[in-house]
């Protein structure tokens, strides 16, 4: 066995596919077809003289919209061999089944399609390729477009300022909303009785109304709620009309308030809580005060005025003062509270209406930081909590989970991630009942775990399986990995251990393009390539990058290339003879030697098992050649090559317009090599 070795093997940086080269004689197996970021297919040569036309099912689309890819190719008008492999590639968008630049679809009666993608408008440039042909089109991705909806005709009332008048009428009331639009008529709308209200031809805006009540009869010492109805575009075809019940009450001048109940029940002592007082036969003009002791038709004792928001019937909105104004010493002794009716001189009292509690005040808060998913408990002390109470950790709501005067406890919930940074905020108390509130001094963060590769089990194979180690994985994440740029399909996820370290299995990309060596005598052959490493987080958005992180070695195959691809036809010289004298007989001359050289461009040895020699036409077939090639077995080792040297002799009884025709057949594990060598004698 003849085993010609190759010396200085370098080690590799990156490995590239093999290529085979020659005619179809020359590739008894023929490669994948692959691209990066694409699905192999396999078993087809590309056609080399093909045809393709590329459309598309939109070249208009709004973005997030699919758009299918058709290709269709043909070789001599008639639809390619299935199986061939179409390279779509774009600048802009992505294919929606490999979530990259580019894909790769086989061919069914000569059609391939792909689908494409965008989130945002931007225009994408499309190329379908096979082999040398190639087409391209335009896909314009637009934004979605906004339908306004139509400004709505139908008003509506918010409000109604004052909502309490004389029964004799006369009052001016504004009442507020949207689209009003002239001519308007008020009616005043008590049971079966319908009263208009005077409204003047300028007194009406899109967003109000100014009306003057009517006169309506009201029982002495009693009172009237009326429904108020708004007719717009009054007597037209466009007429519309809205009601807001009981808005307005006709109440007698002599009317006695009552009260019932006082909300919220208690306040700051800082005063400024916004109270609600229930109760009825409440006028417009009325006097609200707190203080201590007291009965009806006497003044309180420390009394003081509130800021009256609003009154109506039954409601009046009024704002508390400052405790110390009242009595500094009152402590959480409860205060009475005053309505007077300042048109008929009468009043009511409630005692125990309202209480005045310590300023709301944080002193302490703990932890100040979690994870970005929630459940840290987290611990407020200070003073004036009164349960129910709202909590807002980092920002964002937290449920409560006890309340006492001086203590919350409350967990915090998931916020939203962006950016890869951690999420800081606020941290408050405010009393649902009172609106006290409070803000501590410390600010909450939440935490963004960010991961980092920490290492990569090498080497790996090409096609094969690999272990990748991260550190710091948000719980629950599914990543995205990319290796050389391809999204790696991850197969197993073991994790995390007692270190927080996750392993992720995932699959090696068979068509990652690897470095190449260049045999000395000829082609290239694939070697051992590293290649980038990117983790994404799914739930953050966090990424880390190990450069060159992985090792990958190239298939421990044999590749079978030969340089030149074939032998050119030989030619012998006849040289005639002469009758003498001296007598010379005739004879030939042999042509000039030519070599080609078997080359293994793969991995593994290649080994030559047999050389066989088979005449196919001619007076001496392959008996009138010289070939010079050692016997077999021979091996190959990477980039190790066999030179064959083949010459012509010409036929054995000298004679010109002769031709020989032998075949040469090499057989090898990297596939078998067949040469045809055609000899003649001129």
């Amino acid at each position: 066995m003849i085993k010609l070795r190759q010396r200085n093997l370098t080690f590799a940086l990156v490995m590239l596919v093999a290529i085979f080269a020659g005619c179809k004689a020359e590739t008894p197996t023929t490669p994948s077809i692959t691209t990066p970021g694409g699905t192999p297919s396999g078993g087809v040569t590309p056609p080399t003289n093909a045809t393709l036309t590329l459309t598309a099912s939109n070249t208009s689309p709004v973005v997030n919209s699919n758009v299918t890819l058709t290709a269709t190719v043909t070789q001599n008008s008639k639809p390619v061999t299935d199986g061939t492999a179409v390279q779509f590639t774009t600048n802009f968008g992505t294919f929606t089944d490999t979530g990259t630049l580019s894909t790769i679809k086989i061919t069914t009666n000569g059609v391939a399609t792909a689908i494409i993608t965008a989130s945002s408008a931007g225009n994408a440039l499309v190329t379908a390729a096979v082999g040398t042909a190639s087409k391209q089109v335009t896909i314009s991705f637009g934004a979605a477009p906004t339908t306004t909806p139509p400004t709505s005709t139908v008003p509506t009332i918010s409000a109604v300022n004052p909502a309490i008048g004389k029964p004799a009428g006369g009052d001016t009331v504004i009442i507020s909303g949207t689209t009003f639009t002239s001519p308007v008529r008020v009616l005043f709308q008590s049971g079966t009785t319908i009263k208009e209200g005077f409204v003047c031809g300028t007194c009406v805006t899109p967003t109000s109304i100014t009306v003057i009540t009517p006169a309506f009869d009201v029982p002495p010492g009693g009172s009237v709620a009326a429904d108020i109805i708004v007719i717009t575009q009054a007597g037209t075809a466009g007429e519309q009309r809205v009601t807001k019940s009981g808005a307005f009450t006709f109440a007698s001048a002599s009317l006695t308030p009552t009260l019932t109940a006082v909300l919220p029940v208690s306040g700051p002592s800082t005063g400024g809580t916004r109270i609600t007082i229930n109760g009825s036969g409440f006028s417009s003009n009325v006097l609200v005060t707190m203080g201590t002791g007291g009965s009806a038709g006497q003044p309180l004792s420390g009394q003081v005025q509130l800021q009256v928001l609003d009154s109506t019937f039954s409601i009046i909105h009024a704002i508390t003062p400052e405790q110390r104004l009242i009595d500094p010493s009152l402590g959480t002794d409860a205060v009475t509270l005053r309505v007077l009716n300042v048109d008929s001189n009468k009043d009511a009292v409630l005692a125990n209406a309202f209480r005045y509690l310590p300023k709301m005040a944080i002193t302490t808060v703990g932890p100040t930081e979690g994870p970005f998913t929630g459940g840290t408990r987290v611990k407020i002390d200070g003073i004036g909590f009164l349960q129910p109470v709202g909590v807002v950790i980092g920002g964002i709501a937290a449920q409560v989970i006890s309340v006492s005067g001086s203590e919350i406890v409350a967990d915090t919930a998931a916020v939203v991630v962006t950016g890869c940074a951690d999420v800081p905020g606020a941290i408050s108390v405010t009393n649902t009942d009172n609106g006290d509130s409070a803000t501590a001094g410390a600010q909450f963060t939440f935490r963004v775990p960010k991961p980092l590769i920490i290492s990569i089990d090498n080497p790996a194979n090409l096609g094969g399986t690999t272990n990748i180690h991260v550190h710091n994985v948000a719980p629950g994440d599914f990543p995205r990995i990319t290796i050389g740029g391809i999204v790696v399909p991850i197969t197993a996820v073991a994790g995390p251990d007692a270190n927080n370290n996750t392993t992720y299995t995932v699959q090696v990309p068979a068509n990652l393009t690897l470095n190449t060596q260049t045999c000395p005598a000829g082609g290239t052959a694939p070697i051992t390539t590293q290649f980038d490493v990117v983790f994404t987080s799914a739930v953050t958005g966090c990424t880390d990058t190990s450069p060159k992180g992985i090792t990958v070695n190239p298939p421990t195959t044999p590749i079978l290339f030969v340089n030149p691809p074939a032998f050119q036809p030989f030619s012998a010289t006849f040289v005639p003879g002469s009758a003498g004298p001296p007598i010379v007989p005739p004879s030939e001359t042999p042509s000039p030697n030519q070599t080609i050289s078997l080359v293994n461009n793969g991995t593994a040895p290649l080994t030559i098992s047999a050389v066989t020699q088979t005449s196919v036409s001619g007076p001496g077939g392959c008996g009138d050649f010289s070939i010079v090639v050692p016997p077999p077995p021979i091996t190959l080792n990477q980039c190790e090559s066999l030179p064959v040297s083949v010459k012509y002799n010409g036929p054995a009884v000298p004679a010109p317009s002769v031709q020989d025709v032998c075949q040469l057949t090499f057989t090898t594990n990297g596939g078998n090599k067949t040469f045809l060598l055609v000899g003649s004698s001129q």
